[in-house]
């Protein structure tokens, strides 16, 4: 089984994180028709800005800052937000997505979860190699 390195996983998230907001953005029209139809296009583009200033920021957290703990500990606290938030918007506004909208958001949670998990070990090794 190959390990993601911490700085990979950081990457990684960026890229794909980059992205997602980006097809956002640029489609906001789309997604708000397919996948939550009646959400104001606005607001699906601010997302998809949002996710792209986010992605921003941890591409350059991996770049020069993967050992920082507390710039890590951002992205994990707002990957765990994102990985706790969505579901429970699901569960509070299910008729609001369609179920593309459900599998979509659904998936896109669970990479996010493997990133969370990724973030968490990283620091968790940090933690360690601190104490030692």
């Amino acid at each position: 089984m190959t390990k993601i390195t911490l700085k990979d996983g950081l990457t990684i998230n960026a890229v794909l994180t980059g992205i997602t907001g980006l097809g956002l953005a640029l489609f906001a029209e789309l997604a708000a028709e397919y996948l939550i139809p009646g959400a104001p296009v606005w607001l699906i583009a601010a997302l998809g800005i949002a996710l792209v200033l986010f992605a921003s920021d941890v591409a350059l957290i991996a770049r020069w800052k993967a050992q920082s703990k507390p710039l890590v500990g951002f992205v994990f606290i707002a990957d765990l937000a994102w990985v706790i938030g969505v579901p429970a918007i699901l569960v509070g506004m299910p008729s609001a997505f369609t179920a593309l909208g459900i599998a979509a958001s659904l998936a896109v949670t669970a990479v996010v979860a493997c990133f969370a998990l990724i973030e968490w070990r990283g620091l968790k090794t940090m933690g360690a190699a601190k104490a030692i």
